[in-house]
């Protein structure tokens, strides 16, 4: 189906034109009004994903404070139990967001927000997951080894507290919070919400661009800046070409995994 705005030729079952971010059939007008009657697809827009930017920065300072005063009753596991709960509490103050902004006031489903199956085949969505996760550690490589030998040790990412992971089998918790929970709220945040939200305004490249900056500037630490913004490049782009959040989750609770594994290794 070709763009009417740009001419891009896109693939069937598109709503929006990969290129600009346009609707891809009819009047924009008409379009809008004919997905708001469906269930099941993107209708919030920059407006609600502005607010729902906002919202989640409030949240940080409360769930901060709350992590380090439970922390404080931990004794040796206080990182450990920081770590959990805040991950939890944000986790949960994110699907409160999309579901106040994004789902609640259009009776949209959850497929709206890209969990729903990949339109690309099983096989290929577990190469491209494969591949996003790949390239996501060779630029953090990259990236560090160049800090690294320029001497630029403000630049470089910051060493993972020992403490992150509770000890023995209540591993299995930290792995939880970290690799599984953490993944799937931010994927549905970062990717499902704010990407999805801005696309049919920005277009596909800049709103990938965008909801990256988001993504890197929401971890609060300037040695991961570029590398995680990086990793926000590739999770995008993987759920624009595959329509399903699920591969970008694999990706990242794989990262996330071997992050936890690489602390219980060294440690």
């Amino acid at each position: 189906m070709n763009c009417n705005v740009c001419g891009f030729v896109g693939r069937d079952g598109d709503t929006f034109c990969s290129s600009c971010g346009k609707p891809l059939a009819g009047p924009e007008t008409d379009v809008v009004e004919q997905i708001e009657a469906e269930p099941g697809t993107v209708t919030w827009r920059g407006r609600e994903v502005a607010v729902g930017i906002l919202l989640i920065l409030f949240c940080v300072i409360p769930v901060t404070g709350i992590a380090i005063l439970s922390g404080k009753f931990a004794g040796r596991f206080e990182t450990a139990i920081g770590a959990w709960e805040s991950s939890h509490l944000m986790g949960l103050a994110i699907l409160i967001i999309v579901w106040r902004f994004g789902l609640r006031s259009r009776r949209l489903s959850i497929s709206s927000l890209g969990l729903r199956p990949p339109t690309t085949s099983v096989r290929l969505s577990g190469l491209l997951a494969a591949a996003a996760l790949g390239a996501s550690l060779l630029a953090t490589f990259l990236y560090t080894t160049l800090v690294d030998y320029l001497g630029w040790q403000i630049l470089a990412p910051p060493d993972i507290p020992d403490g992150i992971v509770f000890p023995g089998v209540a591993s299995l918790a930290t792995y939880e919070a970290l690799a599984l929970w953490t993944p799937i709220t931010e994927e549905i945040f970062f990717r499902g919400f704010v990407f999805a939200g801005l696309a049919p305004r920005l277009g596909i490249p800049r709103a990938i661009i965008v909801s990256a900056l988001v993504f890197s500037a929401f971890h609060l630490a300037l040695g991961v800046l570029v590398p995680i913004f990086i990793t926000g490049v590739l999770l995008a782009w993987l759920y624009h070409r595959t329509g399903s959040l699920w591969p970008g989750i694999a990706a990242h609770a794989g990262q996330n995994a071997l992050a936890v594994s690489a602390v219980i290794i060294g440690g």
